[in-house]
């Protein structure tokens, strides 16, 4: 008899100035200092300082590590730790994308468990030993979900990989969705992110892990960014449009960090790693194409995903229509996006493909895919979406 097993952020809020909550985390898990982990681009455009006003206001002495970079490394990783070492901090905030949140799991992890300051040995399920340090987590995209999974993706710029880590320890102990922050990032950077969102949920949807529980807030998180995807485009400063999406992220999350994914991470991690390609962009590229792959595994589930795309779509149509249905609306997702949806768009080289083929066969995210797969079937996708 097998056990299903949800795990998922202790208490989260979601709205316009949600941030002024991080008094109440601060006030009941008696906190005293503050780790601020983040990156410069958001201390340029005044999202941290909105997080220092908060902290000032309460009185909460803290520390910042701006360092962070996209597709965060071991060395961030390492940098990181050693100013947390030093700032005499009892907890994290991380405030940030999926590339900042990730980087901040893999210090609080480090600081409370030296044995793993190599960074390589966290990768895998649950390799730590003892409870990480807690993190508060304010995503100020719409994407990655991190503010609720145990998963936390690091890159290892020696081996060309990035390492998948999954740790129950690490999941924040609160999130913190703050739609008036999320209002002021680039529309690009949120169209990329809200199809990070999408994809989690397809996968999870599809995934070979997934029950009814998971299933239920996958197509969730479909039918609110199907919803949603084209009016943040169109009005980006509609904060009830911005709190949906914010709330998708959430539910795919919760789904996907407990069922697992498929083949569209595993495609998409050696992108990043090789190209340092934003994993949202790389994501919303190949989703379509995995999509028509996997589909003749998913029976079905393909109508079901159909109608969470799109609420007037018949059942009565057979999987390859509903295949159809989905695939058009991601494209349709992608132009209005201005995204790129080829390989040849971000410079990916076709000498790279057996390198890349081979990194996303022994990715983590490949077993749970509902179709089994090669390293030459893994290659024929990268060739069918290059041009």
């Amino acid at each position: 008899m097998s056990i299903s097993r949800m795990v998922y952020t202790g208490t989260s809020y979601f709205g316009e100035f949600a941030r002024n909550e991080i008094k109440t985390e601060i006030a009941k898990h008696h906190f005293k200092k503050a780790f601020l982990i983040s990156d410069k681009d958001l201390i340029k455009c005044g999202i941290v300082e909105k997080i220092e006003a908060v902290l000032k206001e309460n009185q909460t002495p803290y520390e910042i590590d701006a360092e962070v970079k996209p597709n965060p490394t071991i060395e961030n990783v390492l940098y990181g730790l050693e100013l947390y070492k030093k700032s005499d901090s009892d907890f994290i905030i991380a405030v940030g994308g999926g590339s900042v949140i990730d980087t901040a799991k893999a210090v609080a992890v480090i600081a409370n468990n030296p044995e793993n300051a190599d960074v390589v040995s966290l990768e895998g399920m649950d390799k730590s030993s003892n409870p990480a340090v807690p993190i508060i987590a304010l995503p100020t995209t719409a994407g990655t979900g991190s503010e609720t999974t145990m998963d936390y993706v690091i890159t290892n710029t020696k081996e060309k990989r990035k390492m998948a880590c999954m740790d129950s320890k690490v999941v924040p102990v609160a999130a913190i969705l703050d739609t008036e922050i999320m209002a002021s990032l680039p529309l690009k950077l949120t169209a990329a992110t809200a199809m990070d969102a999408l994809t989690h949920a397809v996968e999870s949807y599809l995934s070979l892990g997934a029950f009814s529980f998971s299933e239920m807030l996958s197509l969730k998180a479909v039918s609110l960014i199907s919803e949603n995807f084209l009016k943040v485009l169109e009005t980006p400063k509609d904060y009830e449009v911005r709190k949906q999406l914010a709330i998708a992220q959430y539910l795919a999350g919760m789904s996907f960090t407990n069922v697992g994914l498929g083949i569209v991470h595993s495609m998409a991690h050696p992108l990043s790693a090789f190209y340092d390609v934003p994993h949202g962009v790389a994501n919303a590229l190949i989703l379509p194409y995995v999509l028509e792959f996997n589909a003749e595994a998913c029976g079905e589930k393909m109508k079901e995903l159909a109608r969470a795309f799109d609420p007037t779509f018949d059942m009565k149509k057979d999987e390859k229509a509903a295949t159809a249905c989905c695939v058009e609306m991601i494209q349709r997702f992608n132009t209005q996006a201005g995204l790129p949806q080829k390989l040849v768009e971000i410079n990916v080289k076709k000498e790279d493909f057996d390198a890349l083929a081979q990194s996303a066969y022994t990715d983590a995210s490949t077993p749970d895919n509902p179709r089994k797969v090669d390293v030459a079937i893994l290659k024929s996708l990268y060739e069918k979406m290059y041009a």
